[in-house]
């Protein structure tokens, strides 16, 4: 109460501070009064009007009319006026004061209004722009309007591009007789009623009383409301989203303030509309690139066409075609369907079309075009399959994304519509984004295929030479023997009585029989250990044993080339569990490559012990060693070591491999180190055998 009361207090103070002082001004000046009292009161009033309210003014006025009787009127006895002068003058000052306090009441609510209303906009405007999902940016836009706006109807329309339609999406009826009224039924095309006008005009349209406006388009058996209707359109970067509506009974009951309003609104949801379109778009070129990617080339439960589909069912999903064709570089080196579908695709329907040589694809194989927009009625740069097929088929619009890997074009793929379209540089490149991404995903599961069928020939390959190998290893057999066989009987003399130079031949021969045979020994070992046609004959065993007899087989080549071979084996046993056979073929490699790289006669030193639970072989020479690139090479099969001073060194690059292939079937691991010029020592690791084993 004491609130309400404080300003008429005010207002009265004011008045009567304001008379004292001119009262002073005219005691002081020897007036009988102050001539222009009136337009101070009248200012007065309307100050106090705009900062107190209309009620203080309207007190503070009647205050004035006494203040004016005594102070600025001749004195006389009792309340009156003298004159019809003084009568009027205190009449005029009144009326110009109550004149002045409704302006001032207007202006000042018109001030808050706005003020008012900017700051809801303000409120709300953040929550319309940050959102993100359409059906909430639409119901936000519905419920801050109402706030900055009393209507009493709100309605949303979208434009629709396929259907070139504006949409009732949002209605909001808050009175009657829009309450009764369905108005999902109305679509409304460019320039067609209030609404559809605004949309083309792309400005905003007040119309004071609908009911009297031919443009107004009410639901079939609606009669015409006396209303006022504001249409204002969301246009964004020139591009039309729809258009807000609002309807408020009676007419001229909406103003030009409302429409002002309802821009800054329609802007925004423009704005918002689009950024959540092109999150959705965003969200959608993720979803399928996803998708792509999950599409692993190496997955042969997919077939080939499913996958095709599934790309083309992404790039349809983004682009929303009506019509969409993916065509791929086959074996043959043309271009074939090797997928169709889009939104107007007939259910369960074949792909068609004839294969498309390079030349009929050339203008869009060049690198230079990343995408090509046609409009196929027009565009003379279309060959004629393309340009023939899209006529048959009422194709409007038409998109060609190339799909590239490198300079490589693996296929195209072609998106129609059977209406006009026009598209955004962004919407484009999502499109080319996907189909290099599907390129890619198309080019690799190629590129395996390929791949995979030069394993499998390799393979084939590789087990015919196996094959080959064992054959000839067993073939070679029997006639080596039957040429050892005499040359033994011609060394031993059995044959008669040989010339010392036929001896030294018949040495020679035996010697190199016997170098073949140990080669067709370790041939014919290999292909049993990559075949795993003959397991090993694993038994327990003394290492020394097998290390003596590698031993004694090859000092008659050190004893050749007057070298010397020391032998330091542990007095214990050295028992693992082997293959005696294939563990001493192993060693013979390893002793005999010692006398082979040596260069001068050779040094060979041959350790076994037993530590920690593992035997330790080592076969160290001091010849000419191995360089440190070729290490990594050594144990590969067929490999052998680039270097001058081997040119006349023979070998086959098996006998390393063969080592490794034999230590390992045995548990074991054989390790090298060696440096160049001062020799090489093979190191071998085999397990201990157990009492069980």
């Amino acid at each position: 109460m004491i609130r309400r009361v404080v300003p008429y207090g005010v207002a009265l103070v004011a008045v009567g501070v304001v008379g004292a002082a001119l009262g002073l001004a005219a005691w002081a000046l020897r007036l009988p009064r102050i001539e222009t009292f009136l337009l101070v009161f009248v200012l007065l009033a309307g100050a106090i009007a705009w900062r107190l309210g209309r009620g203080p003014a309207i007190a503070a006025t009647l205050a004035f009319a006494v203040v004016s009787d005594y102070f600025f009127i001749e004195p006389h006895r009792g309340f009156g006026t003298e004159t019809v002068g003084d009568t009027v003058h205190l009449v005029t000052g009144l009326l110009a004061a109550a004149a002045v306090i409704q302006f001032v009441h207007v202006a000042r609510r018109h001030q808050v209004l706005l003020e008012k209303r900017k700051d809801l906009l303000q409120e709300v405007s953040p929550r319309i722009i940050q959102s993100l999902d359409s059906d909430e940016i639409l119901n936000t836009v519905a419920e801050a309007t109402v706030r900055v706006i009393d209507y009493q109807h709100f309605r949303l329309y979208r434009w629709d591009e396929s259907a070139e339609r504006l949409v009732l999406v949002k209605s909001v009826a808050r009175a009657d007789p829009y309450i009764g009224i369905d108005w999902q039924t109305v679509t409304l095309a460019l320039g067609e009623g209030i609404t559809g006008s605004a949309a083309q005009s792309r400005r905003p349209i007040l119309v004071p009383d609908a009911s009297q406006d031919a443009r107004m388009v009410y639901p079939p058996g609606v009669a015409p409301i006396e209303e006022s209707v504001l249409s204002v359109p969301m246009v964004t970067q020139n591009r039309l989203f729809g258009v807000l509506t609002l309807a408020r009974l009676r007419a001229r009951s909406l103003s030009l303030e409302d429409l002002r309003v309802m821009e800054s609104i329609a802007a925004q949801t423009a704005l918002a509309l689009a950024n959540a379109e092109q999150y959705a778009e965003a969200e959608q070129t993720i979803k399928a690139l996803a998708m792509i990617e999950t599409l692993q080339p190496t997955d042969d439960a997919v077939p080939d066409a499913d996958i095709d589909r599934r790309i083309l069912q992404g790039l349809v999903d983004l682009s929303q075609a009506d019509l969409a064709t993916l065509r791929t570089l086959r074996d043959d080196g043309r271009y074939h369907v090797a997928a169709a579908g889009g939104r107007s695709w007939p259910k369960n329907a074949v792909s068609t079309g004839e294969p498309l040589t390079a030349a009929q694809v050339a203008w869009l194989s060049d690198p230079k075009v990343t995408v090509y927009v046609a409009d196929p009625a027009t565009d003379q740069k279309l060959p004629d399959w393309a340009g023939r097929g899209a006529q048959l088929a009422g194709v409007k619009a038409a998109v060609y994304l190339p799909m590239r890997v490198g300079q490589h074009f693996v296929g195209f793929v072609g998106l129609q519509w059977r209406r006009p379209r026009w598209f955004r540089p962004e919407q484009l490149g999502r499109l080319q984004l996907l189909a290099a991404q599907a390129a890619i995903a198309l080019d690799t599961r190629r590129a395996l295929e390929r791949e995979r069928g030069r394993a499998e020939a390799l393979a084939e390959l590789e087990r015919a030479r196996r094959e080959f190998m064992q054959i000839a290893s067993h073939e070679l057999r029997t006639p080596l023997t039957v040429i050892r066989g005499y040359a033994s009987l011609l060394e031993e003399g059995s044959l008669g009585e040989m010339p010392p130079p036929a001896q030294q031949a018949i040495r020679t021969l035996m010697d190199k029989s016997s170098e073949m045979r140990a080669q067709v020994e370790r041939m014919l070992l290999l292909a049993r250990l990559e075949d795993g046609a003959a397991p090993p004959q694993m038994a327990p065993l003394d290492l020394r044993t097998v290390v003596s007899e590698a031993v004694d087989r090859v000092q008659p080549q050190v004893q050749l080339k007057e070298g010397r071979l020391r032998l330091d084996l542990a007095e214990a046993p050295l028992p693992v569990f082997g293959d005696p056979e294939r563990l001493g073929t192993a060693l013979d490699n390893l002793l005999q490559n010692a006398v082979k790289f040596s260069a001068g006669p050779p040094s060979i030193e041959v350790v076994g012990n037993r530590e920690n639970g593992r035997i330790h072989l080592v076969v160290r020479d001091h010849g000419i060693g191995i360089p440190v690139a070729a290490r990594r090479h050594l144990f590969e099969k067929f490999y052998r070591v680039h270097n001058p001073e081997l040119q006349n060194v023979a070998g086959t690059g098996i006998g390393l491999y063969l080592v490794r292939q034999v230590v390992e079937g045995h548990g074991g691991r054989v390790q090298v180190d060696s440096h160049l010029g001062e020799g090489s020592a093979f190191q071998i690791d085999l397990p201990v055998a157990t009492d069980g084993e």
